[in-house]
């Protein structure tokens, strides 16, 4: 009995950091807040087996290592982290086994829902295929490990590392949608010139964005790039039939970029699944080929016994580099999936299309056209899917 009224709150007071610090050790990188819920997810996952020996006693708990002649056996469903937990592990000798269920553990999805029966011969255990069943499904195959923590007990255990799986690779596809300034730019440059007004245009304002690789570095840190991506084509066309000449062009810009990048994740989603969503910002490299054509072709038949027809075909291109700024929001249905959404801003320097002249049925008259730049900086709201592997 304690006498002295202080002296309990004093101990407990003591006692909860200590408690907090033997918490952190298990867990490693995770707060103490998470291990609830790293806990219940080890539940949902794990390994469970009942033991029936020759006098008739039952066991029942996780299969933490089946030694040559011994089961080490954890009773409960608690994490075999820590430093309590080897002095509640049972020993049982495999001469005194006649029989074991087993459910085999893994991840939530594809844990085993019924045990199976493992009958033990009398003689050459160790070599028997119940045994290496046995061993295969417990949380160390190989050997016994006494793990303070779990960052220390992954190497080891084939079982933990799939219930808290390191998904480092993130596989990423989607659809981008927004405007091309580039293409108002060619548009304004044509109304400008002598040529015929433009009558019509089309370009893609959403786009398939391609597969996009990426690998995760320290939780937080993302590396990847994309190949051939806003691969966006515009084409701007007048076709002008007058009385006694027809003057029609096609002009077409298409332009495509490669990307590398770097992401931070503000809010990440670590191997223990303790948050669904994760919020990155990021910025990146790129590499952009613009490519711009027109077909111009005419027709005078002012004369009907000379009729003049005249084509010419130009080509332009470059390569540009610019500047990506990036962020994007993830949430996760399960580890190595989530539905995702981002919005990136590409910035471009200006590209200088060259003069032109045209021809006209008068061989001294040209139809010029100015020089004139082109911008394909664009905003882009992005969304899609991802996998981790």
């Amino acid at each position: 009995m304690i006498k002295n009224p202080l002296l309990l709150p004093a101990i407990l007071i003591l006692a909860y950091p200590l408690n907090l610090q033997a918490q952190d050790a298990m867990m490693g990188e995770s707060a103490v807040e998470d291990w609830p819920a790293i806990q219940n997810r080890w539940i949902e996952s794990q390994p469970m087996i009942i033991v029936f020996t020759d006098s008739g006693t039952q066991y029942t708990g996780q299969p933490i290592h089946a030694a040559y002649d011994t089961l080490y056996l954890l009773p409960g469903n608690k994490l075999p982290v820590g430093a309590d937990w080897p002095d509640e592990m049972l020993r049982i000798p495999f001469n005194e086994i006649e029989e074991v269920l087993l459910q085999r553990g893994g991840n939530k999805l594809t844990r085993s829902n019924v045990a199976d029966g493992l009958g033990f011969p009398q003689t050459d255990r160790f070599y028997s295929k119940p045994f290496q069943a046995l061993r295969k499904a417990s949380i160390y195959s190989d050997t016994l490990v006494l793990a303070l923590a779990l960052e220390e007990a992954f190497p080891h255990s084939q079982i933990l590392r799939q219930v808290y799986p390191a998904k480092r690779i993130r596989i990423s596809v989607g659809l981008g949608i927004g405007g091309n300034r580039f293409a108002r730019d060619a548009e304004e440059a044509l109304r400008q010139s002598p040529l015929p007004h433009p009558e019509s245009s089309y370009e893609n304002r959403a786009y398939i964005d391609p597969v996009d690789i990426s690998v995760r570095f320290w939780n937080r840190f993302f590396l990847g790039g994309q190949y051939r991506v806003n691969n966006s084509t515009t084409s701007i066309y007048a076709y002008n039939y007058g009385q006694n000449a027809d003057i029609n062009y096609d002009c077409y810009i298409h332009f495509t970029e490669h990307r590398i990048y770097g992401e931070y994740a503000f809010i990440h989603v670590d191997r223990y699944f303790t948050k669904r969503y994760e919020l990155l910002a990021g910025a990146g490299y790129l590499m952009g080929r613009p490519e711009w054509s027109c077909f111009y072709y005419y027709n005078d038949y002012t004369d009907p016994e000379n009729w003049i027809y005249e084509n010419a075909q130009y080509v332009q291109e470059d390569k540009l580099h610019g500047v990506q700024l990036r962020t994007a929001f993830h949430y996760y249905l399960f580890p190595a999936f989530s539905l995702w959404t981002g919005l990136e801003a590409n910035l471009f320097k200006s590209w200088t299309v060259e003069a032109l002249e045209f021809p006209s049925s008068d061989p001294e008259i040209t139809i010029p056209m100015e020089e004139h730049t082109l911008n394909f900086s664009s905003v882009r709201f992005k969304f899609g899917v991802s996998i981790f592997l």
